[in-house]
């Protein structure tokens, strides 16, 4: 009994000699090497269920921004949402479960327009695809200008303060990005479904605040306004027929605004259906017809309609481009979409700015004399709509 147990003895120390020797891991104890060995799923372990590795997208800009005044950041910025849609909507990746990293660390410098579109589509992706997680690798410190006296706004100082790290559930930003200067606090930012006319409320409420002695003529001014592009535009932006079509579900807009050395500045992004869509297919669509005839046979401009920014036009010369889903269809004079801004933009004396597809509209009616139209087109669209209005606040009467 006593040999066989010498045996066993020995048998044991050969293994662990073989086992110590072919692992250069130091084993303190016979115990631990069998308790530790690891076996792989063709030796009948378990097999590995550990998520994939993430996957990375850098942002190559130091303009977040989608502003017809920088082409190539806005080119760059629309590439790398598309990169993104593109990866989850891929059939090898439905159901990747893993981690997206939004790598920008480059940016620099963060616009209203960029930010909407930032905010829009995080939202989306989060809705659309709750198994992925998103995280952002922050932005790096930006060093002042040498002699500056002013205190420089960091890209995660924006972030922070309209609380896009709180939308990831992810942490704060580090302590040294988190303090943003005062002129900063002014920003806010809102996320809807359909029309939301406690919002332009909001909106109209800080004016007030702002700017006591403006005048009711124009808050009223500033209200349709408002109403316009923060309340009616989202209504044409989400097509049902489109949607259901195409098997879209994500049906929210993005407002951010503030008011700035006496302008109110709003900016309204959607990921819709676009302004060719709803002229084409909306209510419109004869007036629509109409009007392509005038510009090709009257004005001689064969090819109208054939650039994104030419819809635009037709946006803001057409009543009625699609018909409403409220109770106030009733009311005629309501929901005449790019007129209503046109004629309000220009009764303001303000700047407006519409964006859909490859092409941007921009007005300026600072000058009450004529408004100036300029159209520009890209080779690069974006989904959606953007519409951007800097209203100065201290128009005489």
């Amino acid at each position: 009994m006593n040999r066989e147990k010498v045996q066993k003895q020995r048998w044991a120390r050969k293994v662990f000699s073989r086992y110590v020797k072919s692992n250069k891991r130091r084993v303190s104890t016979r115990k631990k090497s069998f308790l530790t060995r690891k076996i792989g799923p063709e030796g009948g372990g378990k097999p590995n269920c550990s998520k994939p590795k993430p996957r990375k997208f850098k942002l190559t800009v130091h303009g977040l921004t989608v502003a017809p005044m920088y082409p190539e950041d806005r080119a760059k910025v629309l590439k790398f949402f598309e990169s993104i849609c593109s990866f989850l909507e891929e059939e090898d990746n439905r159901n990747f479960n893993g981690t997206i990293l939004l790598n920008l660390e480059s940016v620099e410098k963060v616009d209203p327009s960029g930010c909407a579109f930032l905010f829009s589509y995080i939202e989306m992706y989060q809705e659309l695809y709750p198994r992925v997680s998103f995280k952002i690798k922050y932005p790096n410190r930006i060093k002042p200008h040498a002699g500056s006296s002013s205190e420089t706004i960091q890209p995660n100082h924006v972030f922070n303060h309209l609380e896009l790290y709180k939308q990831l559930g992810s942490p704060k930003a580090p302590l040294c990005h988190t303090l943003p200067p005062p002129k900063l606090k002014i920003w806010e930012t809102e996320s809807f479904t359909n029309s939301d006319s406690s919002l332009v409320g909001q909106i109209l409420e800080n004016v007030c605040n702002k700017v006591p002695n403006i005048s009711p003529s124009q808050i009223s001014k500033i209200y349709k306004i408002l109403i316009e592009a923060v309340n009616n535009c989202p209504e044409h932006a989400y097509d049902e027929t489109f949607m259901n079509d195409n098997g879209l579900r994500y049906n929210k807009t993005r407002c951010l605004f503030a008011i700035i050395e006496g302008r109110l500045v709003v900016v309204v992004a959607d990921l819709g259906v676009g302004i060719r869509y709803t002229l084409e297919n909306g209510k419109a669509k004869s007036s629509w017809e109409i009007f392509k005839r005038f510009q090709r046979f009257v004005l001689k401009n064969k090819d109208f309609s054939s650039r994104d920014s030419e819809c635009l036009q037709g946006m803001i010369n057409i009543k009625n481009v699609r018909e409403r889903n409220t109770r106030h269809k009733e009311f005629d004079n309501r929901g005449y979409g790019g007129v209503d801004l046109k004629n309000a933009i220009k009764g303001l004396e303000g700047r407006l700015l519409i964006m859909s597809g490859k092409g941007s509209l921009m007005l300026d009616a600072s000058n009450p004399e004529s408004m100036d139209v300029k159209p520009k087109d890209f080779d690069i669209g974006l989904n959606g709509t953007l519409i951007s209005m800097s209203i100065p606040l201290t128009v005489k009467e």
